[in-house]
């Protein structure tokens, strides 16, 4: 089944990444001759500028570029911002068509804007001149469904996977739970199968720790899209939630959508510490490898490296993983994420920009990157080179724990929302009402329907 999956490119209006983490017939990364008519030199001399998103696929990165430089006597600098200044800064920067960043970090759902508003410079044309690209590129190894994210026609709502290119990934995320092994047996507790699971034990994960009380479960939460589009969301798919029905209605008040909402409010108010409404990824990744907590719930599982690194976690080999809890109706979902390169379509440095995009997506510099904790990968060769495969293995309270939970969330991640250049406008409205019903401004019923009424209008506009 996965490998079927793996085989399928993106339908008309979900992406899935669930063939990600299948291995795939395997291919040689031995590089083959390059293309005689390209030239890695062609742009030698220029300098690009980046805007990079604090992240572990830049952490990875860093490093090399002096590789890039040598390769190309290309020149690059870089700005790195945490994820909303640094979006605020990009949108600045490609609304005013300066073209100061010549490259930078994105994703699908920021592409629907960007692309629509004609920010973009489309990769198709680029990839197809074999005096520009390297023979040995090879698009076709990416995994179809993650690289066709990033093709979207510029029809609201709809288009997903059909139209231009308008990046290439360096990686995906879906989510999961983390957990402590040695906390939940001195709990007597086992890892919750369903969400209902999770809430019965809620108020009794508090422990006393080294370093004083230890809470039970953290995740972020902070004021902005990502909350019902990834974590939450994550959560609120399981329920059953998604934006849109069928029909094109919004769900955002439904039912359905109360109730998880409820159930994620009651989560945080008994087992997660004062200030739990601001936590960004961030803070999130940061304060499970610290090991004040017994849960990171709903998490990205990229993570992973960080915890398993004993230079950043004090739980190094104390860390177990498993997929998102089952909603009532006995369902998993998960979103997913694609962290991904574009280019400003007003940079005058194109040629140096691509040069540097299909350096970065090379077989051989992805798999470089992930071996120093860029995950997951989104090229099949990755997955199927012995050194990743051993990374991952160790990962967990049993081997291979990580790549197992890691499958079944990929197995039913997917972008369950519309394509349309306001969507981050539309959740940032969606998260507020999530925060107002914590902070205990309103009932999370008045919230949500506020909320939907107001997003509708969005729509409508």
């Amino acid at each position: 089944m996965l490998s079927s999956l793996l085989r399928r490119g993106l339908s008309r209006s979900r992406v899935t990444v669930a063939a990600a983490l299948v291995a795939t017939s395997a291919l040689s990364l031995a590089s083959d001759p390059a293309n005689a008519e390209m030239n890695w030199k062609a742009a030698d001399g220029q300098t690009i500028n980046l805007m990079l998103i604090s992240h572990p696929f830049v952490e990875s990165l860093k490093p090399l570029l002096p590789e890039f430089t040598a390769k190309t006597g290309i020149k690059v600098t870089y700005e790195e911002l945490a994820e909303q200044s640094g979006f605020e800064k990009l949108l600045a920067d490609l609304s005013s068509k300066t073209g100061t960043y010549d490259v930078f970090m994105t994703s699908p759902l920021n592409n629907w804007q960007y692309a629509a508003a004609g920010w973009l410079e489309p990769l198709d044309g680029l990839i197809a001149n074999t005096d520009k690209t390297a023979a040995d590129y090879d698009v076709n190894d990416f995994i179809p469904s993650i690289l066709s994210a990033g093709r979207w026609d510029l029809t609201p709502l709809k288009g997903i996977g059909e139209g231009s290119l308008w990046t290439l990934p360096i990686n995906f995320e879906s989510y999961q739970l983390a957990y402590r092994p040695s906390l939940l047996k001195k709990l007597g507790l086992q890892v919750p199968k369903t969400y209902a699971d999770l809430l019965a034990m809620a108020d009794k994960l508090a422990i006393d720790g080294p370093n004083g009380k230890m809470h039970g479960i953290i995740t972020r939460f902070d004021r902005y899209w990502d909350l019902p589009y990834l974590t939450f969301g994550t959560m609120l798919q399981s329920y059953g939630v998604e934006m849109l029905d069928k029909d094109g209605k919004l769900q955002i008040c439904s039912d359905k959508s109360i109730a998880a909402t409820q159930d994620f409010v009651t989560l945080i108010k008994k087992a997660s510490p004062e200030g739990a409404g601001a936590f960004t990824w961030y803070e999130a990744m940061q304060g499970f490898a610290s090991g004040q907590y017994v849960f990171s719930l709903n998490e990205a599982n990229l993570f992973a490296p960080t915890y398993e690194d004993p230079k950043q976690s004090a739980i190094a080999g104390d860390v177990g993983y498993a997929p998102t809890p089952l909603g009532p109706d006995g369902k998993r979902a998960a979103a997913a994420w694609i962290w991904s390169l574009s280019m400003n379509s007003a940079s005058s440095h194109k040629d140096a920009a691509w040069l540097f995009m299909q350096w970065v997506t090379s077989k051989e510099t992805m798999i470089k990157t992930h071996l120093a904790g860029n995950m997951n990968p989104v090229r099949k060769s990755a997955w199927d080179a012995p050194e990743v495969a051993k990374l991952m293995e160790s990962w967990g309270e049993t081997p291979g724990q990580y790549i197992q939970a890691a499958k079944t969330e990929a197995e039913v991640a997917t972008i369950r929302f519309p394509p349309h250049p306001e969507l981050t406008r539309m959740l940032d409205r969606w998260a507020e009402a999530i925060q107002k019903s914590y902070f205990g401004q309103g009932d999370v019923k008045t919230n949500l329907c506020n909320a939907q009424a107001d997003i509708q209008k969005m729509l409508d506009e």
